[in-house]
């Protein structure tokens, strides 16, 4: 029986040597990871509530998985205001067999975000990353509709985020003038490129008040058809007309339609 005890103890020692002496080899086998890729594309749109924005990361190189992120912002609970600079941490996972052994801010690249710090946790295979992200000012709402009328004007509902817009006249599929129209306002007087007959539409986009680099999508008008009649009016001026355009208004009869000139809409 002592026998037997002094071969299994020396068997489980024996184990226990081998797991010892692996463990090192083991570690010794992961692969650092010593610098990471990332695209981050965030849409952050004001007085959406925190939780429900959308923001993706892509890990473009860098041996590692996206797994979550977590909001740093103080006012967590309630909802992103135009004045927020979004900071988010990010929540990597290395793949098998490897480990963050980043060292400094320039072994991060980013597109979309900037650095702020990074912190490895899990014996090194998760990597916390905190981020800044474009602040809300830099944000566009969406232009949904654009509309030409035949007297010459497009208008358009203003877009939150814009300082301006621009936009092109078509005619019969192609563009009339060889530069982009700007405006501050949502209308804009066509006169001057509808002077002939054709099949007309415009094209309008926002432009950020912010950073003018930011601009939204391009959105089309539907077509109106303008007759030689009225290319000729619209030249002499007589057929240049602001659009009418209004808003719903409650009132004792119940919802109304009020236009800019005051008047409602009585059937229609």
């Amino acid at each position: 029986m002592r026998a037997a005890k002094r071969t299994v103890l020396l068997i489980l020692a024996a184990l226990l040597f081998a797991l010892l002496a692996a463990a090192p080899a083991f570690a010794a086998s992961r692969k650092k990871i010593k610098s990471i890729t990332l695209e981050i594309e965030a849409s952050i749109q004001p007085d959406t509530r925190y939780g429900e924005e959308e923001i993706d990361v892509d890990v473009r190189s860098g041996k590692c998985s996206f797994d979550t992120y977590d909001i740093e912002n103080d006012n967590v609970g309630s909802t992103w205001e135009e004045t927020d600079v979004p900071q988010i941490t990010i929540y990597l996972q290395a793949d098998d067999d490897y480990y963050f052994a980043l060292t400094k801010a320039s072994s991060v690249k980013l597109k979309g975000a900037t650095y702020v710090k990074a912190t490895k946790q899990d014996s090194s295979s998760t990597l916390k990353l905190t981020v800044e992200l474009p602040p809300l000012t830099e944000t566009l709402g969406e232009l949904e509709e654009a509309h030409l009328t035949d007297g010459a004007y497009a208008w358009w509902e203003e877009v939150r985020g814009a300082g301006s817009y621009e936009l092109r006249v078509y005619r019969d599929g192609s563009g009339v003038g060889v530069t982009l129209l700007e405006t501050a306002d949502t209308e804009y007087d066509c006169s001057a490129q509808m002077t002939k007959k054709g099949n007309y539409y415009v094209r309008v986009r926002a432009v950020n008040r912010e950073n003018p680099e930011i601009k939204g999508e391009w959105v089309d008008s539907e077509a109106i058809n303008i007759s030689a009649e009225q290319a000729a009016a619209i030249r002499d001026g007589s057929g240049v007309r602001k659009p009418v355009y209004g808003e719903w208004v409650t009132s004792e009869d119940g919802y109304r339609y009020i236009h800019s000139d005051d008047s409602f809409t009585e059937n229609g």
